[in-house]
Parts: structure tokens; sequence; C-alpha cells
């Protein structure tokens, strides 16, 4: 009789570690979607900067397929571009064959009249930021 107890708490013990696992594993924002991609930019420290001084925030995605990122590399070896150092895009730092979200989280102030953008991309293979950067300054509206 204790035997069958003892085997029955392991194997409740075993179910509760797999129900756990699997549902934490469920939580990580998949890269390879939009919401995942958006949810991942979160984590750049210019948009948690960002979120924590909005009094309103939006976002605006782009997907990049690897055959873009290919053709805006072979674009980057236009003579124009010969004094760029390599790697200054980022473009030139997406691995091969990836493909790319670009996530532009716009931010509003409630008691200034500017707004700003930051812009983040995200790997959508590994979910890893790629680059993230300050977009552009707005004045929203008139004094």
């Amino acid at each position: 009789m204790t035997i069958k107890l003892e085997k029955t708490i392991i194997l409740l013990i075993i179910a509760a570690f797999i129900t756990t696992s699997v549902s934490s594993l469920s939580s990580i924002p998949e890269p390879s979607t939009k919401e995942g991609a958006v949810e991942i930019s979160k984590e750049a420290r210019l948009v948690k900067e960002g979120l924590a001084n909005a009094y309103i925030s939006s976002t605006e995605t782009n997907y990049y397929n690897y055959s873009m990122i290919e053709r805006i590399k072979r674009l980057h070896s236009d003579p124009i571009f010969k004094y760029v150092p390599k790697g200054a895009f980022w473009e030139e730092k997406v691995l091969e064959g990836h493909s790319v979200w670009e996530v532009t989280w716009w931010f509003r102030n409630e008691r200034e009249i500017w707004g700003h953008s930051a812009i983040v991309i995200v790997d959508s293979e590994t979910g890893a930021i790629i680059q993230e950067e300050m977009g552009i300054r707005l004045l929203l509206r008139d004094q």
C-alpha cells in the first residue's frame, strides 16, 4: 500500500513538472509571427524607455524575407556606398538565409508636443534583436 502511494506521488510530481515545462515553453514569443516579433522588440532598450514615458504608443511592422535581404545586400555593393564600412547597415548583420521583422514603435508623451519612433530589427528565425535605433522625432500639434 505504501509503495503504491509513493509511486502515485512521484507520478503526480512528474506530471506537474511536465505541465509546467510545456506551459513555460509555449509562453516564449514566436519570432516568425508579427505578434512574436513585436513582443521580442519590447526587450530593446529604446522601446523600454519609450514605453516607460509614453502616454500612447503604436507599432508598425514590415517583413523582409531572405530574398529581399539578399537584394538589399547586393544594392549595397553599388559604388555609391563604397565609403560606407561593411556591417554599417542592419541588412549586413542578418545571417545567410534568414528573414527579419522591422518593428517601428511610435511614442507620444501626454505633456509634450513631440513624439518619436524607435526601430527594432528582429531575426524571424532566431528571435534575436539584430539592431535598434532611434527613429524620427515629430511635431504632433501646434501650441
